[in-house]
């Protein structure tokens, strides 16, 4: 497992992270097995949520034991200072801890001022049970909104930034509700910020495995099908799933990403911790860059 640095602060996070959120549907022993196995292969990250259940619970029980050694986010809904601190409260109780590693805002709320949610933030920095803040499911804009206002006021910066993205590119006006996909311009604020990206539904929900299920509406295009038969074509060339190819193409992206792999059955995890070749990497990545884009080109 290789590690990054996690953007502005002196934490050091794996280049895989794993999501809790399914194992909120399964019974503590089965999502106990899964994350040691996902720590004993090196994985530190693990990304939750006040929204996902007991997922905070059943993290916090599997991993209470090693609690140092790992970086735990989870996330509130950007609110009134009190309702923030209510719900830190709730989440540490959950995970067994009296600190978050990161501290995300789950989504936009256009009723709450950044100034409000930032120093919200910057009052559980200051009390000790915060050490830093990410951004999820936000657009550029406000991105950019929060970047002025931290630097203006002496408040928090976000140091990482949880989007939808994936190997498959949204068609242009593609709705996913909430869910917001990464953009180009996020990718150029992050790497200018120095803010880590991390990438949920990473495999889509294992779609790269079951050509039988059709292509979600938002990524329905002729630029998904040539994408889609190179990868099984690849994959099957090199003795990879398309999910593990997926997750070697994601880690040779620049700037960095962090993928978020989840697992309600240990044997996926185990499937998608298989690192791919480097060489078979660098081959794939210029292949997917040769074919057609969405990006408009101007001559």
């Amino acid at each position: 497992m290789e590690y990054t640095r996690l953007g502005r602060t002196g934490l050091s996070v794996s280049r895989t992270s794993f999501g809790a959120l399914p194992i909120q549907r399964i019974p503590e022993s089965e999502s106990t097995a899964i994350l040691r196995v996902a720590y004993e292969a090196g994985i530190n990250f693990y990304d939750t949520a006040n929204a996902y259940t007991d997922s905070e619970f059943k993290l916090g029980q599997a991993l209470g034991d090693v609690r140092r050694n790992i970086i735990i986010a989870t996330k509130t809904a950007p609110a009134a200072p009190e309702v923030m601190q209510q719900h830190l409260e709730q989440s540490l109780k959950m995970l067994r801890t009296d600190y978050i590693d990161i501290y995300f805002a789950h989504a936009e709320d256009a009723g709450t001022p950044v100034e409000e949610t930032l120093r919200a933030f910057d009052k559980l920095i200051r009390d000790g049970k915060v050490r830093c803040i990410g951004a999820s499911n936000h657009q550029a804009w406000r991105l950019a909104e929060a970047e002025l206002m931290a630097r203006a006021a002496g408040l928090p910066h976000y140091v990482v930034l949880q989007q939808r993205f994936s190997y498959l590119q949204p068609v242009v006006g593609a709705d996913f509700g909430t869910q917001l996909p990464l953009t180009p311009e996020q990718t150029d604020f992050c790497a200018r910020h120095g803010v880590l990206l991390m990438a949920y539904s990473p495999l889509l929900g294992g779609l790269y495995e079951k050509p039988e299920i059709p292509v979600p509406v938002q990524y329905r295009s002729e630029h998904s099908d040539k994408l889609l038969e190179l990868l099984r074509r690849r994959a099957a060339e090199w003795g990879y799933t398309p999910s593990q190819l997926v997750l070697g193409w994601m880690l040779a992206l620049s700037p960095c990403v962090v993928p978020e792999v989840t697992a309600s059955r240990l044997e996926h995890l185990e499937a998608n911790l298989r690192e791919v070749d480097p060489a078979h990497a660098a081959v794939f990545a210029e292949e997917v860059a040769s074919v057609d884009s969405f990006t408009v080109k101007y001559s």
